[in-house]
């Protein structure tokens, strides 16, 4: 009997120790994550994250100095940033509904308002950026007292630039639009044209071309700084402002509205080495809407 108790503990020891070395054994592998690979020391090293490349749609390289500078601040932090390039308005909104990209940030409230709705995107913005000045612009007259009667007048042919060039007249004290137009009047909103104005309307990047043809025109600031004119040398500066309408906006897809890389994007995008680009590029044109209200 003595015997076979004395087997029996030498079979419960040994099989103690299989228990505990089997243990050991399996908590390193357990406590390894995916992304992590073992030293030849036996210390586990995390592998490097991969970047997070978020493409941006613009229209026109002339912004990608701007876009220079959040990109380099965010390189650090993992974000790459791409420029996708489209030369018409009607575009980016629907390559970034189609995910073709992450977000795009070329057109104010106005604009992206009525495209969202008009085409059923379900679009967010989550930054504002800048506004472009709309100036009064003229080869032919000196002063907006040297208006004839029956003068042309230039302006773009889109229902938002041209509700706001219309707007920018209005303000000028050349015509008057329905208020009940809000935001976006068109030339049947024109309730008084004292001077009989003819109102020529074409593409919004073809206005520049039309100033020795007609009285006065209205150009965009962007289409105005690829013309070459310049901000001090415009009749009439733009500058009453009632609402967001014409401040320019990072756009997302709705559903990705909250994604921290997006909106850290829109956070680094506002500040003053942005600024800087839109003085020393962009000089009277360009005014950062983030400081606007404060």
């Amino acid at each position: 009997m003595k015997k076979v108790l004395a087997a029996l503990l030498v079979l419960v020891l040994a099989l103690g120790i299989c228990a505990c070395g089997n243990a050991q054994t399996a908590a390193p592998a357990a406590s390894s994550a995916p992304d992590e690979e073992a030293s030849t020391s036996g210390e586990v090293v995390a592998e490097a994250a991969e970047p997070t490349v978020v493409r941006i749609g613009l229209t026109g390289a002339v912004y990608e100095p701007i876009w220079d500078v959040v990109k380099e601040k965010l390189a650090s932090e993992g974000i790459v940033l791409e420029y996708v390039q489209f030369n018409n308005f009607s575009l980016p909104n629907n390559a970034l509904a189609n995910g073709e990209l992450e977000m795009n940030a070329f057109q104010h409230h106005a604009f992206f308002n009525n495209d969202t709705q008009s085409n059923g995107y379900n679009l967010t913005a989550i930054g504002d950026t800048y506004i472009v000045a709309m100036d009064i612009f003229s080869d032919k007259i000196s002063n907006l007292n040297e208006l004839k009667n029956g003068d042309t007048v230039a302006i773009p042919n889109d229902v938002t630039n041209g509700g706001r060039a219309l707007k920018v007249l209005e303000s000028a004290g050349i015509l008057t639009v329905d208020p009940e137009a809000g935001s976006l009047p068109t030339v049947n909103d024109i309730t008084e044209n004292p001077l009989n104005l003819t109102i020529q309307e074409v593409d919004a990047n073809l206005v520049p071309s039309l100033i020795p043809d007609v009285t006065i025109a209205v150009v965009n600031g962007n289409y105005a700084l690829d013309a070459g004119l310049k901000a001090e040398n415009a009749l009439y500066k733009e500058s009453e402002y009632a609402d967001d309408s014409y401040y320019c906006l990072i756009a997302v897809r709705s559903e990705d509205a909250d994604n921290p890389v997006y909106q850290r994007i829109a956070e680094a995008y506002q500040c003053d080495e942005v600024i800087d680009v839109y003085n020393n590029q962009f000089a009277g044109f360009f005014t950062p809407t983030w400081k606007m209200d404060s």
